[in-house]
């Protein structure tokens, strides 16, 4: 296994022996020198026995010990799907790498069996196997623990047997229970796993650490009448006693436990064979199936995997691949290797509304995002969490390509500065934000860096990186990374190396990657690049800091690089080329640097970091500005490009709210919008411009006029779609709900009325196939919040009827009722899982928390339900922390930020929630700095601009 030395080098914990010997002419001093010596070395071996260092017990220590490394698993799971038992074997085939009298397996929540059934050690090599003295389970480190009377011996194969039962857990990791009603009113049970970050363990005892990688053979054995599906295909089935049906599939390739998948249903499915004999199926409920609502994905499953092969050049390894809806489940999707699962209303839908579900996060982003974990993440697999972001940022970058390839008029990478860019870099300008590579010493702590800035920083850098080196020279690099690493584990300097090497074979013999990368991966935050021009000399120059959202706030965290970066500046100028812009070099040691703007004259602007593709913000001189602003505002605005258009805006306000730039500029100029008729500057403006709501919602006059505003920038683009459903190009299809729904969040009166018309036809009639399904989320939100109890009750009847994308719908519309006793009740009934699936309660707390009707309801639902939470949330990746980020959002007053200290102060552990706790304490007071300083300009900007002067 590589690696295994050097990552454990650092905990070499030893104790440095200084003698005495310069005493030794005087016995009391010899005397006290060996007193405090022992006094001494006795305080370094408590501490490092309480820190896990070498003097504890191997069991002790967080990490597996690495005197053992897993060869072979042989698993048998007997799953009684109704009685919601598991009754399983385990034979591990392992080497002993150093002598060891103990064998440590992981082990959580099982029951060992004893007796005829106790653990085993045999010998593959014909050696004399050492006997099992004791055997016990410890759980603080959930570990199963062999004592042997003897070692081990170092290169022998061992295999060690155990068996063991467990449950079918009612929670949403690990080997668990869900079910669904079908269409005979009947429940049906599915056994399920998911095993990222620390699951597997709760299946089976096993070695629970990503750089374990081994082989597995699966037998999964189960009553007729249910399918078996594993990693791997099936390679036989035998009839046993008393009606069960033993399912062998066949042995894997080499792979972490955290990719192990199996799941027991009566689901059925659909399915193709690529020309190249790979066999692709859609499982779901049989209802779903014959319904046509796999067939989606699986035409787009079949087309990114084929497409991915081309792409890197690497084949898929498996015979095999199949996608799996499952009814509870806690994430979006989970990439095992061979069996990838997803909520169902991510994978399944009717392809009549495919147009609209393919907004993010869609069927084919989704699909295309778990395929990309085929090559980054399974077949070669970061050494420890601590790399995390390798697997997840190539996957959050690659699913645009792999989208891209299956809806190529839909232009995603024009969506990628507003879908990945723009929510991240709000995220990474504040001080309490992290480094892309974060260490990860205790595994607890691998919960917590699944997070924006893994995902979306880490697919905006290496966008980043694919830019300035060239797709070319990107791709082959890529190449020879999964090739020299197939099948094992690899940390990001090794990408570095082979990128670089790619690209000095290419002629870049300057370029140094990981030189260039180090400030991007190791020091947490972005810069942004001021650019101030010499409009005389046609010149600018170029300086960069560290930006955050709150000028007075200090940065604590030390920083190798000082907080600065290697940026690829992209620029160009008004007539030049937005699809080969030119390009400077900043550097860490650089004060200065001169651009050259060639030949742009005074009244020419100058726009930098084109498409977005660089992951920092820029500001120019108030003149550049006023010139972007007047070419916005006229006939000609569509000459910069979307993404830029909508970038603009985003920094401006940014820059703004960490007064780096006049307020009012960004306000005049967001004056063009009612020209633009884009969805993705629409929808980055809109995200950027709610910053004000956020702040100054309880003021009414500023938070009235500014709803006047909105109505009038989108009025025109609202009259000119209409409701009469488009049926055009992706940009106009999506431009209309676009517009429908900003006109009737604002208050637009027509577009209130004519959404609460069409509800009341839909409570008239109980059918609701008038209602569009790419306007069913505006219908429904807007006369909710214009209505009251009775379509509330209305909306929640609906709810429990319906199907799972239609439920997403309304249990988000639900939560648009400005009714707090509504509200109160919505959180209450969240609780219960026989009326608010367990993976959807989450949700629900959150967009309460997401209006400034609900924000105090919802954190103080929080506050009082708090161990509801935690006890059925902090296990998982994402859910804790994105409740809490929901919910303080609007926060910007200080009796929120007094709660929020004050919380703190009562619950010292914030588990997987810490780093948003610790964000949303920063974002209140950046939001109350923004308010005291800046509530007189927007109050004298406002009111003319929306009498529409």
């Amino acid at each position: 296994m590589s690696g295994f030395a050097k990552r454990y080098s650092f905990r070499s914990g030893k104790v440095h022996d200084e003698s005495c010997k310069s005493y030794n002419s005087r016995p009391f001093a010899i005397a006290a020198c060996c007193v405090l010596f022992c006094l001494g070395i006795g305080l370094i071996i408590g501490f490092e026995a309480g820190r896990g260092g070498v003097e504890s017990k191997p069991w002790q220590q967080v990490r597996l010990p690495e005197t053992l490394l897993p060869i072979h698993y042989d698993v048998e799971l007997q799953v009684d799907v109704t009685a919601f038992t598991v009754v399983g074997q385990v034979n591990v085939t392992l080497r002993c790498a150093t002598p060891t009298r103990y064998v440590i397996l992981h082990a959580a929540e099982l029951d060992v069996v004893s007796g005829d059934g106790t653990p085993g050690v045999t010998s593959n090599d014909g050696v004399t196997v050492p006997r099992i003295t004791s055997w016990f389970l410890y759980t603080e480190n959930q570990y199963l623990v062999l004592e042997l009377d003897k070692e081990l011996t170092k290169g022998v194969v061992y295999t060690v047997s155990i068996n063991f039962r467990g449950t079918l857990r009612d929670g949403l990791i690990g080997f668990y229970r869900s079910s669904y009603v079908n269409n005979d009113g009947q429940t049906r049970y599915l056994a399920t796993t998911h095993m990222q970050p620390m699951g597997a363990r709760l299946a089976f005892p096993c070695f629970d650490e990503p750089a374990f990688k081994a082989t597995f053979t699966v037998t999964l054995v189960h009553r007729d009448g249910y399918t078996a599906l594993a990693n791997m295909p099936l390679e036989n089935n035998v009839t046993r006693n008393d009606g069960w049906i033993a399912d062998r599939f066949q042995r894997s390739v080499r792979m972490p436990t955290y990719l192990l998948a199996f799941v027991v249903s009566d689901y059925t499915s659909v399915g193709t064979v690529s020309s190249s004999g790979l066999e692709t199926r859609i499982w779901a409920r049989p209802e779903y199936i014959s319904a046509g609502m796999g067939d989606y994905a699986l035409d787009v499953a079949d087309k990114i995997v084929a497409y991915y092969e081309e792409y890197f050049d690497v084949p898929f390894p498996l015979p095999k691949i199949d996608h799996i809806s499952i009814p509870d489940y806690s994430i979006g999707a989970m990439e095992n290797w061979g069996l990838i699962t997803y909520a169902e209303s991510l994978l399944l839908y009717d392809t009549s509304r495919k147009r609209m579900q393919e907004q993010y996060p869609g069927t084919a982003r989704i699909v295309a995002h778990e395929l990309a974990h085929m090559w980054f993440g399974n077949l070669v697999t970061m050494e420890w969490w601590d790399g995390t972001w390798l697997n997840e940022g190539f996957a959050s970058y690659v699913e645009y390509l792999g989208y891209g390839y299956v809806e190529p008029d839909v232009n995603v990478m024009e969506q990628f500065a507003y879908y990945r860019c723009q929510g991240v870099l709000e995220d990474d300008s504040l001080t309490s934000s992290r480094p892309i590579f974060q260490p990860v010493n205790h595994p607890d702590e691998s919960r917590e860096i699944f997070d924006s800035i893994t995902y979306s920083k880490g697919a905006s850098i290496l966008r980043m990186l694919g830019n300035f080196v060239g797709e070319n020279t990107f791709r082959k690099g890529l190449k020879s990374y999964l090739e020299r690493n197939a099948y094992s584990n690899a940390v990001q300097d090794e990408l570095w190396e082979e990128i670089t090497l790619a690209a000095r074979e290419d002629g870049q013999t300057d370029l140094d990657v990981k030189t260039v990368m180090d400030t991007w991966t190791l020091q947490m935050g972005y810069p942004v690049v001021n650019l101030t021009r010499d409009y005389g000399r046609g010149t600018a120059q170029a300086t960069q800091q560290h930006f955050l959202l709150d000028p007075t706030a200090t940065v604590s965290a030390p920083s190798d690089f000082g907080y600065r970066w290697h940026i690829p500046l992209t620029y160009t100028t008004r007539g030049g080329s937005f699809d080969e812009p030119d390009q400077v070099w900043m550097r860490p040691d650089q004060g200065t640097s001169t651009v050259n703007l060639g030949g742009a004259g005074s009244d020419d602007w100058v726009l930098a970091n084109i498409h977005r593709v660089g992951y920092y913000r820029v500001n120019y001189d108030p003149t550049n500005w006023r010139l972007l602003i007047d070419h916005l505002n006229s006939s000609l605005y569509e000459e910069i490009p979307p993404d830029n258009r909508g970038t603009l805006i985003d920094d401006a306000f940014n820059l703004g709210r960490a007064s780096q730039l006049d307020l009012s500029i960004a306000l005049d100029l967001t004056r063009y919008l009612v020209r633009e008729r884009h969805f993705v500057p629409w929808s980055m403006a809109k995200a950027a411009m709610n910053y004000v709501e956020t702040v100054f919602g309880s003021v009414s006059d500023i938070y009235n006029n500014w709803q006047a505003y909105m109505v009038q920038l989108i009025s025109p683009f609202y009259n000119e779609v209409g409701w009469t459903l488009q049926q055009s190009d992706y940009n106009t299809e999506v431009g209309q709900v676009l517009a429908i729904s900003t006109a009737c969040t604002y208050g637009q009166t027509g577009c209130v009325n004519n959404a609460t018309a069409l509800f009341q036809r839909w409570m008239d009639t109980n059918n609701n196939s008038h209602i569009p399904e790419t306007f069913k989320s505006t219908v429904y939100c807007t006369a909710i919040r214009y209505g009251g109890s009775r379509e509330w009750d209305f909306a929640w009847q609906r709810y429990l009827e319906a199907e799972p994308s239609e439920q997403n719908l309304l249990l988000s519309a639900m939560a648009c009722s400005r009714d707090t006793v509504i509200l109160s009740r919505y959180l209450e009934r969240s609780k219960d899982a026989a009326l608010v699936r367990r993976q959807s309660a989450p949700d629900v707390i959150s967009y309460v928390g997401g209006s400034d009707v609900g924000k105090t309801l919802a954190w103080n639902f929080l506050v009082d339900n708090w161990d509801f939470y935690m006890e059925n949330y902090d296990e998982t990746q994402f859910t804790m922390a994105s409740i809490v980020s929901s919910v303080t959002k609007q926060f910007s007053a200080q009796e929120d930020l007094d709660n929020l200290e004050q919380f703190l102060k009562d619950h010292p552990n914030q588990g997987t929630a810490t780093r948003a706790f610790s964000q949303a304490v920063d974002n209140t007071g950046a939001n109350l700095r923004f308010r005291r300083d800046n509530e007189s300009k927007i109050r004298a900007w406002l009111p003319g601009r929306s009498r529409g002067n």
